[in-house]
């Protein structure tokens, strides 16, 4: 896979989430595709992370407040830039 982006790039990333399922037939077992959109604030050896929100006033840090989505690297299929 391609390398990421520098942090504060806005990026759209395809990955594959963990579903869970209980009471249902085998067959309708398996991961579902789903993409997620936002800035990447963080960018880890094994995940990185996407902010579709950080409060105003908040430090642009470890500490920021906001709403964060954090992506194991195993689990993604592709990203690009938007």
């Amino acid at each position: 896979m391609k390398r990421w982006p520098k942090v504060g790039t806005r990026v759209h990333v395809e990955w594959m989430d963990i579903v869970g399922f209980v009471n249902s037939p085998l067959s309708d077992a398996k991961p579902a595709p789903c993409w997620t959109e936002g800035i990447l604030v963080k960018n880890s050896k094994d995940f990185v992370v996407l902010a579709s929100s950080q409060y105003s006033g908040e430090r642009d840090d470890e500490s920021a407040t906001g709403d964060y989505t954090a992506i194991p690297k195993g689990v993604v299929d592709g990203w690009k830039r938007i």
